[in-house]
């Protein structure tokens, strides 16, 4: 005997639609319930967001490093990065955001332990709980080997051109030779696609590979599984670095372009969740990706924020179409598009999910009404877009137009929504719950469900038969007589709590035997003569109608995945477009205007504004910047061996002194954001700009620093520094906020003036420096020689010394002016963030010795004014004490005086004695 759950009721409801009056069970396809079926999607939704990367460094530090999208089904390799070291891992960490990371057990120490900082491992406080962002594993370095890696991709690199993709670890030797046979062609078409001198990358890919072959078979093809996700490849593609601007991943989180953490709920921050483990704090691509309306143009944002282009045609062409979007002729179409995009889907998820249904639907797992629905909204969808956009003024000549009515493919994507639209049955299909098929799209299953109609209304004729025949006190017990998916007919019975059994069981019903077959938690069903007899005549119709409603399914998803490349370009394509409408939203609702963008080697910001930071505030001061790199000698044929001539007679360094908390750290870091905007192709906050191309932006701005680093502050900002001065090139940008700090102020002076003339001392190849110091020993000691080249500014403030209240004594304007300010008025900044008067005083005190060169040790070796006169006032009552008249014994009186009075008086010092106040107070 065995329990029937709860949720697959075997009771027959009517459901009604435009096309049908049958009526209709309310079990879906399958017989399992739907904690199983929340739990296969879910599963399938965690392995849809895993990204499995693989690592490798050399001694050198040259980097290499692949990861595999599983969303995507696509192999990324990514060119091999000489001396890229940790700070090229963390960037390539941060953009990939791996759920698996692989590195070869003979990889440094240094990358090791980096990794092992985010990876998971279990909390100290709770030795159930998992924390970590990703899992780290250590493999055998024969797993990275580049002769037998670079073989196993090229066998599914040309499975992958085929266009069906190629799951790891499948054989086919066929496809090893699709290009004429050919070993030597087979390797140039590769290479056209596949850098193979990157030795690292191409092991780490066939690492990756290997991690798909062992998930397919030891995970999802173990007896008994069934597979959610194939693992297959689709697509492999290179990413290099050539046209692309570098930037750390210390800068991208240090100018909060990124701000990623872990989230605040342990629950999701552990890789068994389906919730994103980590949570975006206030930072450009939050900002960015909030305006986006689907999860593609998400996406694609977020790769353009990693990859902002080199390509002066690139951010050209996105500038342009920013601008038409905003046209004021074009508002009421863009609107309309927005809330178009904003009803699309992830179609990727909705097919992998089709496609695992499909897969496992033999398996009894039934598919969902929304993936059906979202795949035919889309076509809707993306025909109409494609329609709209040619309404668009001046948007014919937009990249992303060509796209829109090029690349889409109408024919097959209408042909796929006319599939569904002629199969599933959705106002039904809302009503009960389940996938319900179209009448007229299976003549079989028409038939199937007419003859389950006419069984059912006899059911009623049938109940009363076997009414007549039951005793007349059990006739309460018998509810219905009805049809259970793969049972078949069944009286059912009200269930008696006490015996877990029907009330009734058929005793004393002649001629007739009933048996019980299955319970719920109200009923059990039992099967008799007549029962037997039905199913005879009639069959499982259930049964037949599930099987043959699967194959309509299945014969559909087939259909619609003759057009699955079509369907996941126009994707990307509404991808594409909605990330240009999102930097287009953007420059009309924070008023950001289009940059120009030159070859020339210059930086010049006017009206300048953090594109955060003015979010904050009531109102942002805007500042003017202007730098100019050097020009190169390869562009000067007058130049001498020098180099002299084509230094920047403009500044190409720019030194900002002044106050703490006057805003130097926000001008700088706001400059940063405008050139990596302009790079990405928006539009950025100024009144005016012209940038040049900048190949990289390096930071020494926030010192990163966990409960896990061995390292100082100091050492962490020499790295960051180091890296600056190795990579910098005449087209970079470098920000140097107040290097040094973390050692003695000497040293620190001496070191920021080295690290600025280096860069001065490249000439011709200068980059752009913006930096900031409180160490004004680097102008008096003349650690920085004046000369040429070189810009000093300062944030302007307003003084009040004589203010009553602290705050008031300075007023920050937030306006950069020319020159030098000498002090930093540390001491008055202490006072407004509540340091108490009595420690400002002694600073003050000690800042006044500094400044006069005084002998610090040898001012305080001698008592303060304070000290002395309290100590003479300790001697004053203590020679009143030794003078006083002591009481007889056993008497507290002296001539009519208490002792306690006589005390009292001697520890008052009068006013008119020199001394101040009250030496004492009473006992």
């Amino acid at each position: 005997m065995r329990d029937l759950h709860p949720s697959s009721s075997a009771t027959p409801t009517t459901a009604r639609s435009s096309t049908s009056h049958r009526p209709t069970y309310t079990a879906t396809l399958s017989c399992h319930d739907e904690a199983e079926e929340e739990r296969y999607r879910e599963q399938t939704s965690d392995a849809l967001n895993e990204v499995i990367m693989a690592v490798d460094m050399n001694r050198d530090g040259k980097v290499g490093c692949a990861y595999y999208v599983v969303l995507d089904e696509t192999l990324v390799i990514e060119e091999d990065v000489s001396m890229g070291g940790i700070e090229t891992v963390a960037t390539l960490v941060l953009q990939a955001q791996p759920t698996t990371i692989m590195v070869p057990n003979r990889a440094p120490q240094k990358l090791t332990e980096f990794l092992e900082k985010d990876a998971q491992k279990l909390d100290e406080d709770d030795a159930t709980e998992i924390r970590g962002l990703y899992i780290l594993r250590h493999l055998v370095s024969a797993e990275f080997d580049y002769d037998a890696n670079k073989e196993a991709l090229l066998g599914l690199y040309n499975d992958a051109c085929s266009g069906d993709g190629m799951s790891p670890g499948a054989e086919d030797e066929d496809a090893m030779h699709c290009i004429g046979g050919s070993s030597h062609r087979r390797l140039m078409r590769l290479e056209k696609t596949v850098n193979l001198g990157s030795h690292l990358s191409i092991g780490c890919a066939g690492a990756v590979l290997s991690d798909l072959e062992r998930r397919r078979s030891t995970e999802y093809l173990a007896p008994g599984a069934e597979a959610p996700i194939s693992f297959r490849v689709k697509a492999i593609t290179m990413s290099s670095q050539s046209d692309v601007m570098l930037i750390s991943a210390d800068a991208l989180l240090s100018l909060q372009i990124m701000r990623t953490e872990l989230h605040p709920n342990p629950q999701l921050q552990c890789l068994g969740g389906s919730e994103n483990k980590v949570k975006e704090s206030l930072s450009i691509s939050g900002l960015l990706q909030a305006l986006a309306g689907t999860v593609q143009g998400k996406a694609r944002l977020r790769q353009m924020l990693f990859q902002p282009s080199l390509d002066a045609d690139v951010i050209e062409e996105r500038q342009t179409s920013i601008a038409v979007f905003l046209r004021p002729e074009n508002s009421d179409i863009v609107a309309s598009i927005r809330r178009q995009l904003k009803k699309v889907k992830n179609i990727k998820a909705a097919l992998h999910h089709v496609r695992g249904g499909v897969d496992r639907i033999r398996g009894q797992l039934s598919l969902r009404i929304n993936d059906w629905r979202a795949l035919l909204r889309f076509t809707m969808i993306a025909t109409q877009l494609r329609e709209d956009i040619r309404s668009l003024a001046g948007g014919q000549d937009l990249s992303i137009y060509a796209k829109l009515q090029d690349d889409i493919d109408t024919q097959a994507i209408l042909q796929a929504g006319e599939m569904i639209v002629n199969t599933i049955d959705f106002k039904l299909s809302q009503d009960t719950g389940r996938t319900e098929i179209l009448p007229g799209a299976s003549e079989r299953l028409d038939e199937l469900k007419d003859d389950y109609t006419q069984v059912f209304q006899e059911l009623s004729d049938i109940k009363r038969e076997v009414l007549a025949q039951v005793p007349r006190w059990a006739v309460q017990y018998v509810q219905e007589c009805t049809i259970v998916p793969r049972l078949g007919f069944l009286i059912a019975v009200t269930l008696n709590p006490d015996t877990g059994e029907g009330a009734f069981n058929g005793r004393g019903v002649a001629d007739d035997e009933w048996h019980q077959v299955v319970t719920d938690h109200q009923r059990a069903y039992y099967k008799n003569k007549t029962m037997v007899e039905l199913d005879g005549i009639y069959g499982d119709l259930t049964a037949e109608i599930a099987d043959e409603e699967i194959e309509v399914v299945i014969k559909l998803a087939a259909a619609v995945f003759e057009h699955e490349n079509a369907l996941i370009r126009a994707s990307e394509i509404l991808g594409e477009l909605d990330s240009l409408l999102a930097l287009a939203l953007a420059a009309e609702k924070f008023n950001w205007a289009r940059p120009k963008m030159t070859s020339e080697n210059v930086l010049d910001i006017e009206g300048g504004r953090h594109p955060l930071q003015e979010l904050l505030v009531p109102s942002f001061i805007p500042n003017d910047c202007f730098l100019k790199g050097g020009r190169g000698s390869e562009d000067n044929d007058e130049v001498d061996i020098a180099g002299v001539e084509c230094e920047p007679k403009e500044s190409s360094v720019l030194i900002l002194t002044g106050p703490n908390s006057s805003g130097k750290s926000i001008y700088m870091k706001q400059v940063a954001l405008i050139v990596y905007l302009a790079h990405i192709g928006s539009y950025v906050p100024v009144t005016r700009a012209t940038i040049g191309i900048t190949d990289r932006i390096f930071t020494r701005v926030a010192t990163r620093e966990t409960a896990m680093d061995d390292e100082s502050a100091f050492m962490t900002d020499l790295k960051q520094a180091a890296f600056s001065t190795n990579f910098a090139t005449r087209q970079s940008l470098v920000l140097a906020d107040e290097f040094g700090k973390g050692t003695s102020m000497d040293a620190g002076a001496a070191i920021l003036g080295a690290y600025i003339y280096h860069f001065l001392e490249m000439g011709a190849d200068r980059p752009r420096v913006l930096a900031s110091t409180h160490f004004h020993d680097v102008f008096k000691k003349g650690f920085l020689k004046p000369e040429e080249g070189v810009a000093y500014a300062h944030m302007e403030v307003r003084l009040d010394p004589e203010a009553k209240d602290v705050e008031d004594r300075i007023t920050y304007l937030y306006r950069l002016v020319p020159g030098r300010s000498e002090h930093s008025l540390g001491l008055m900044c202490a006072a407004i963030n509540g340091i108490e008067d009595r420690v400002l005083k002694r600073a003050q005190e000690i800042l006044d010795m500094l400044e006069g060169d005084k002998d610090i040790d040898e001012v305080f070796s001698k008592p303060s004014d304070e000290d002395i006169k309290e100590l003479k006032n300790a001697e004053i009552v203590a020679r009143r004490f030794l003078a006083m008249e002591l009481p007889e014994e056993g008497s507290t009186t002296v001539n009519g005086r208490s002792v306690r009075d006589m005390v009292r008086d001697i520890l008052v010092i009068e006013e008119d004695e020199g001394e101040v106040g009250d030496a004492g107070s009473e006992k």
